[in-house]
């Protein structure tokens, strides 16, 4: 090597002193305020875990509705069927009653149940009423209860099933 190669490669090593104290402090700084922000959209108020959470339990209450639709409607084919073509006749006088006499089996095919405080009232609703509005709740087997409303009418029909 000639003498100017040499001079430039040590000029070069002076130059090169690495990452300054100052440039890593900054580094840290902002690798926290990234962190503190990717934390808080995370588990926040409104973050990703708090909506997920409500997503499932939406999906839960979405699904016992649902399955208590599911059981009434089949339940009310099972009243007219047997009322229209069997000789045994239901007992009950109304579709409501044969609905709230059943709906517990009808639950147990699909996994549910009443829940131990609740009962589905199937009682009709007064002359003065139109229809009534009652309250069920209904439980996946070891899931949480779901308080489920619903509407008899005066023909015995229910109706209007929601959360």
């Amino acid at each position: 090597m000639n003498n100017y190669t040499i001079q430039k490669v040590k000029v070069m090593m002076k130059s090169n002193s690495g990452i300054t104290l100052v440039a890593l402090v900054i580094t840290i700084i902002v690798l926290l305020i990234l962190a503190g922000v990717s934390i808080s959209l995370v588990v926040g108020d409104n973050g990703i875990m708090t909506r997920a959470k409500d997503a499932g339990t939406k999906t839960e209450e979405a699904d016992a509705v649902e399955t208590l639709k599911l059981a009434v409607a089949s339940l009310t084919s099972d009243y007219f069927s047997k009322q229209y073509t069997e000789e045994t006749k239901p007992t009950q006088t109304s579709v409501s009653l044969y609905v709230a006499a059943n709906i517990g089996t009808e639950l147990g095919k699909m996994d549910y149940k009443l829940a131990t405080d609740s009962t589905m009232d199937g009682s009709l609703p007064t002359e003065s009423q139109a229809s009534i509005t009652r309250k069920v709740k209904i439980q996946k087997n070891g899931g949480k209860e779901i308080e489920i409303s619903y509407d008899v009418t005066k023909a015995g029909n229910i109706s209007n099933i929601k959360k």
